[in-house]
């Protein structure tokens, strides 16, 4: 059911890119303005992130997701309705803020069902449900754009927004801490298990606004999150936009339509993700048994890897070669994402996963939400959208490099959170 949500989470943030030719050709505006939509909502999505973390941490999560995706699916009922630029704009900032509020319980929610053992490749499915909704919402919106015009895309998401916001008040609620508590106690007696799992978690004591945020600067004291949160900032900052504006890129180099190239662009990250997420969960699993440090070497060799990737696929001129090393290259990077959400989990705590999970996220948005309005700046200042993408591609390789140097810190962190 996890995986339900970020699929609708994905598709219904990423129609946009493949419709946006179509909404400049209604509305007449340049591509920073283009830019300036997802980068709004996320700064938008940033505001509410930390209050995100605290109803993770405090409340009951699978009710915080029912509302959650229940709230997604009206905000884009009215998307679809708007009769002007800056109504739509604004639901566009609406639904950036509730998209950020489902990720600190979901992924609490993960880390308390599945021990760390296995985490790796748990967050990679829940990871990689996220990039193919995001590839299937820019290929509907290409697609069904280009046949029905731009509005039919979004009333399209409404449905299984509806349904999947239903199913998630089925979801049971685990007690905080309870997969390395149920791993503990395996040993000693495995029939308790059965019990703990019938057991209705209790919601623990609620803290005050600056409780809450000592609670918050006790995550950044970690020393892996300090590395992998700065990393994942820097490296972020101009790859985000890639995929939303590779469609346009498409259309107006070679001249595609909007479903051609929402098509291309939808195939090559619903490959990629269904590859590079479920590949890099796997093996970080097992670097991480066999290596120390092992599962942040591979997410950030794998993203320095994709870096550089990115940027010698934009330089190509015949699409085929473009595509085919854009694909290679986003597998690489789609390697490292579970990795860095299971990393995040070992080294948390587990009554402060909520907290934490929220600032990943907060950091994360931080260092992409700039990323497409620069990119269509740039574009409209140089004439050049591929010069734009591959500037926006430079900052991955510093970024890569931080994130390998966590490599030291992860396992006494790992350590030091399981003894808390």
């Amino acid at each position: 059911m996890l995986v339900s949500v970020n699929l609708v989470d994905g598709a219904s943030e990423n129609i946009v890119p493949g419709v946006l030719p179509l909404l400049q050709d209604e509305w007449g505006f340049g591509d920073t303005l283009g830019g300036a939509i997802p980068t709004a909502a996320a700064l938008i999505g940033l505001v509410v992130l930390l209050p995100a973390g605290w109803m993770a941490d405090h409340l009951r999560r699978t009710r915080i997701l029912a509302v959650v995706v229940g709230a997604w699916a009206l905000v884009t009922i009215a998307s679809a309705l708007a009769t002007a630029f800056w109504i739509f704009f604004a639901t566009r900032l609406v639904l950036g803020a509730a998209n950020h509020i489902d990720n600190p319980s979901a992924s609490s929610l993960l880390a308390d069902y599945y021990p760390a053992r296995v985490r790796g490749r748990v967050f990679g499915y829940q990871r990689v449900a996220n990039t193919v909704g995001a590839a299937f919402g820019i290929l509907v919106g290409g697609v069904l754009g280009q046949w029905l015009g731009w509005r039919a895309p979004f009333l399209v998401m409404v449905v299984p927004g509806l349904v999947v916001a239903v199913a998630c008040l089925s979801l049971r609620e685990p007690e905080r801490g309870e997969s390395e508590r149920l791993d503990a106690e395996a040993a000693r007696d495995p029939a308790a298990i059965l019990v703990e799992l019938e057991t209705v978690a209790a919601e623990p004591p609620r803290l005050r606004p600056r409780e809450y945020l000592g609670e918050v600067r006790a995550v950044l004291r970690i020393p892996t999150i300090r590395l992998l949160y700065i990393g994942l900032t820097v490296t972020f900052m101009g790859l985000n936009s890639i995929a939303y504006w590779l469609p346009s890129f498409l259309e107006r180099t070679y001249g595609l339509g909007e479903g051609a190239a929402a098509g291309i662009t939808g195939g090559v990250g619903l490959v990629a993700a269904l590859g590079g997420s479920v590949v890099g969960g796997v093996m970080g699993d097992r670097r991480a048994a066999v290596a120390r440090g092992g599962r942040v070497t591979l997410a950030g060799t794998s993203l320095f890897v994709g870096a550089i990737g990115v940027i010698v696929a934009l330089s190509l001129p015949v699409l085929a070669l473009q595509m085919g090393l854009a694909l290679v290259a986003a597998f690489c990077i789609l390697v490292s994402v579970p990795n860095f959400a299971a990393a995040t989990a070992e080294v948390l705590p587990a009554r402060r996963r909520g907290t934490g999970f929220a600032v990943f996220t907060f950091v994360l948005v931080a260092g992409s939400a700039l990323g497409p309005l620069l990119v269509g700046a740039l574009s409209d200042l140089t004439g050049s959208l591929r010069l734009a993408l591959m500037v926006a591609a430079l900052p991955a390789i510093p970024g890569s490099l931080m994130v390998v140097r966590a490599r030291h810190t992860i396992d006494a962190d790992a350590e030091a959170a399981r003894t808390r």
